[in-house]
């Protein structure tokens, strides 16, 4: 059979790649199925005796709430928020963006407060950033 090339039909190929797909959608779902490997982590933030819980999802924000919480550094969050408690942050009626949330060493003082000023004003805070803030667990 010099020369001759299998064959190999488009159906054969078509069901494996779907397999192939399958299995490899099976893994990806389950790499995120025990806690410790969440693509996320709570942090409970502290501002002026109030606190709410700042969800991140960013590998470097991580780290710095880390190191805020362990006295490393004087960040505080900084993002967009978004309306409902997002389902971490009751009883507070709004959330940062898990996805955009970021930690800062600087901000406009207009988006500055204290989280229960926040719930009275939503309207007014496209964006948060409580600037006395400080990471006080993980939970």
């Amino acid at each position: 059979m010099i020369g001759m090339t299998p064959h190999v039909s488009r159906r054969s190929v078509g069901a494996g790649l779907a397999l192939l797909l399958a299995v490899a959608g099976l893994g990806g779902s389950a790499c995120f199925t025990t806690a410790s490997s969440r693509p996320y982590v709570d942090f409970v933030v502290s501002v002026a005796g109030e606190t709410f819980v700042m969800r991140a999802q960013d590998a470097e924000t991580i780290g710095l709430a880390r190191e805020n919480r362990a006295g490393r550094n004087g960040l505080f969050p900084i993002g967009p928020l978004r309306r409902g408690d997002g389902g971490f942050n009751a009883p507070w009626s709004w959330h940062f963006e898990p996805a955009e949330v970021r930690m800062t060493e600087a901000a406009i003082e207009v988006c500055d407060g204290r989280p229960s000023y926040v719930e009275g004003h939503l309207g007014d805070y496209p964006t948060y950033c409580p600037w006395g803030a400080r990471v006080v667990a993980e939970r």
